[in-house]
């Protein structure tokens, strides 16, 4: 069956999540360096309080998340919040119909990815550096065996099988740089993400 342009455009406008993060990885496989591990899915923040769609484990620690035509804007707010503690560089991947909503919400260091009627990437604005990023709000990505591992590491062990997730982090930010957690961070995120589903599997 030929479709129509008009239904072509419907049925991309309408695109679901997982057939998003599709044209997400896409875009994500030409940079030079991409490996296929970087990729993690549904990153839990503070233990599960909010997830991140999509984290690339690169040379940043870049979040991305999804809306599509179905969804809403409602939790964006909140979520946007700690993605600025958490994260290098954000980006929002909506469908068009969310864009000038978007633009009320999000600050303006955040990039914008457009679901276009074209089955589409297309770019509104690139991610800049995020000047929130910290220590404390990256240790969130970790979960508390994560962060137990991560401080052993550098040799800190008193105390830490007994630690619930705020003195864990607390520990973390008093003893280590935003650097060094990075790069325990991507380590952590990219071998947990080898036993957990991913909801891109849906139409793999």
């Amino acid at each position: 069956m030929v479709l129509s342009f008009i239904d072509r455009f419907k049925y991309y406008a309408d695109m679901t999540d997982p057939e998003i993060r599709h044209l997400l990885f896409a875009r994500l496989a030409k940079r030079k360096s991409f490996l296929e591990s970087q990729l993690c899915e549904e990153v839990p923040i503070q233990n599960g309080l909010t997830r991140a769609d999509v984290v690339f484990c690169g040379k940043r620690l870049e979040c991305f998340e999804i809306k599509s035509h179905r969804d809403t804007l409602k939790r964006l707010f909140t979520q946007g919040w700690q993605y600025e503690q958490s994260f290098d560089r954000v980006t929002l991947v909506c469908a068009t119909k969310h864009l000038n909503k978007a633009f009320g919400i999000i600050p303006k260091w955040w990039g914008i990815l457009e679901v276009s009627g074209s089955g589409q990437l297309e770019t509104v604005r690139n991610a800049q550096a995020n000047p929130y990023v910290n220590v404390s709000g990256m240790a969130d990505l970790l979960e508390n065996q994560d962060a137990r591992d991560v401080l052993q590491q550098f040799g800190i062990t008193t105390g830490t099988k007994r630690m619930h997730h705020e003195q864990l982090r607390k520990m973390i930010a008093e003893n280590l740089t935003l650097s060094q957690l990075r790069h325990a961070t991507k380590s952590a995120l990219t071998q947990r993400q080898l036993s957990r589903w991913r909801p891109s599997e849906q139409i793999a």
